[in-house]
């Protein structure tokens, strides 16, 4: 067994495995991406069908949103904890959805076929609790909604992954691509500057455990005589992701009274 690009397999595993991801692009699969494009784009119709909101942009807040979108209060007086997951797929109008689902695919089509489905999920898990806690730090009396917390953390993460593969930005495009869409959160009115963010330092952090953290000798050693650590990094991640909930609940959440910016 030998080191791969994230966990451990067979040597000729690994050289396939390097044939497909070489150049971030493939055909392999990425079903984990399209299922949470369709939930994206059906909760999307359900909700524009049930309210009556069709806006192509900037939607009002509708009765779903009351319920289910991000906001300190309801999370910290009803302990409606749920909204931190049910936020990141409810949308604002037609446009806010479509931008977020065809990056998503865009970028799902990176990381994807590099990590496999279910890490997929759980990097884009993580991302999203990092940006609902963001958006609570930020922004904790709004009505809160959209994919973007998690979409910024996954291009967070190609950042990392493409310079752990030594794949230089400027042939990629993507940390250009994610400078600007930064600067669009701080100037474009209405955007969740917090929810990017929150959601791109995680994905960031989340991207670095599962690209490098497999490649430390002492670890590569120590998991290869005790097969119980194999999983260690993916843990790590799957911690973070419940640190950000912790924070959220016990931290952002409560100053609803008083935002901390």
């Amino acid at each position: 067994m030998v080191q791969a690009p994230v966990g451990f397999q067979c040597p000729e595993c690994v050289a396939e495995g390097r044939k497909r991801t070489r150049e971030w692009k493939t055909t392999s699969p990425i079903r984990v991406t399209q299922a949470l494009m369709v939930a994206n784009a059906l909760i999307w119709i359900f909700v524009s069908l049930y309210t009556g909101s069709l806006s192509l942009w900037g939607g009002g807040v509708t009765e779903i949103h009351v319920d289910f979108a991000l906001h300190g209060a309801y999370i910290h007086e009803r302990g409606e904890w749920w909204r931190l997951v049910t936020s990141a797929f409810l949308h604002y109008g037609l446009l806010h959805m479509a931008m977020n689902v065809f990056i998503l695919v865009l970028l799902g089509r990176m990381l994807e076929p590099a990590i496999g489905g279910w890490r997929m999920l759980l990097l884009y898990s993580v991302s999203l609790t990092g940006g609902a806690l963001g958006a609570l730090m930020v922004e904790p009396n709004a009505f809160t909604a959209g994919a973007s917390g998690a979409v910024f953390g996954m291009a967070g993460a190609v950042v990392i992954a493409e310079r752990a593969s030594g794949i230089r930005f400027r042939d990629s495009g993507i940390l250009a691509f994610l400078v600007i869409n930064v600067a669009i959160s701080f100037l474009w009115p209405g955007v969740s500057i917090g929810g990017h963010l929150g959601g791109m330092i995680v994905g960031a952090i989340a991207a670095i455990i599962l690209w490098t953290f497999p490649k430390w000798t002492g670890f590569i050693n120590l998991a290869s005589h005790v097969k119980l650590l194999r999983p260690l990094p993916e843990l790590m991640v799957l911690g973070l992701g419940v640190l950000c909930v912790f924070l959220a609940l016990s931290w952002a959440a409560p100053n609803w009274r008083t935002p901390i910016f």
